[in-house]
């Protein structure tokens, strides 16, 4: 005789298979994946193309928590290589083959993780160029693992639709302009918020 309400072995991977309202944390990994999006959509009309914050939302609407457990895995790993990990090695991590740990990546973020982490890897690119805007461009790709000065270019046409000589004129103007004093009274909160 089976108690109502108890979940047998048998019936949990059905259950994870179904979509369920989480509750996701807005911390941690999940406010970084929010950021992440956030700006990478206001600095790029092709990433607003891509990652659509409707898409996003209607997928979220769907995660499972095998999806909230994949997806941390995932991410932390990805933003603690800043995206310099080779994705057989993160599928692993994950327990998925290649070929399952793409599709299922897709499904949840609406992008490939590997274009994700050009995306992690290009966001490290922008904190060196802003923090150090005297170091030299060979130096930074090489650092980050990018083949060389011209693949950073491509990277910011894509991604700042600009150069990186424009960008760091950019940097230059705002250093000069002095530091923005942040208003302590808002509090925001991106429309990626999981």
């Amino acid at each position: 005789m089976e108690r109502p309400g108890i979940v047998h072995q048998k019936q949990r991977s059905s259950l994870d298979q179904q979509a369920m309202q989480l509750t996701v944390p807005r911390e941690g990994i999940w406010l970084r994946l929010a950021f992440t999006l956030e700006g990478t959509v206001r600095r790029s009309s092709f990433a607003k193309q891509m990652l659509s914050s409707q898409h996003f939302s209607a997928v979220r609407t769907r995660w499972t928590l095998a999806d909230v457990t994949f997806l941390r895995t995932a991410l932390e790993r990805l933003y603690t290589t800043h995206g310099h990990i080779r994705m057989s090695a993160l599928a692993a991590d994950c327990g998925l083959s290649l070929r399952q740990f793409e599709r299922r990546f897709k499904q949840c973020i609406g992008v490939s993780p590997k274009k994700f982490a050009c995306l992690l890897r290009f966001e490290a690119l922008l904190r060196i160029l802003i923090h150090e805007p005297a170091s030299s461009l060979a130096d930074v790709a090489s650092q980050l693992g990018y083949q060389d000065q011209a693949h950073i270019i491509h990277e910011f046409k894509i991604w700042m639709g600009c150069t990186p000589t424009v960008f760091l004129g950019f940097v230059k103007q705002r250093k000069q302009r002095g530091p923005l004093v942040p208003n302590p009274h808002h509090a925001y909160v991106p429309i990626y918020i999981v």
